[in-house]
């Protein structure tokens, strides 16, 4: 499943805090949440948007502290 996760942390580009598109391979939001509750770090596949044709596309995995994580919410693209 895809969620978009705000990280308490500044961005590459200067911002307040840092989004990452990611996929885990759950099937909900709570199963997620469980997934971040019983781990120090987790493992995720990062997404980034194309500029030119909006898609997302898969690039390096990516490890992430769940204590630095401020919000996460099922992705839905537009």
């Amino acid at each position: 499943m895809r969620f978009q996760i705000v990280m308490n942390m500044p961005s590459f580009g200067g911002n307040g805090v840092h989004q990452i598109i990611a996929e885990y391979p759950v099937d909900s939001l709570e199963e997620f949440v469980d997934a971040l509750s019983n781990r120090d770090f987790i493992l995720v596949d990062e997404f980034y948007k194309h500029n030119e044709t909006k898609d997302y596309y898969k690039v390096d995995p990516i490890v992430l502290n769940p204590l630095f994580i401020g919000k996460v919410k099922v992705f839905r693209s537009t």
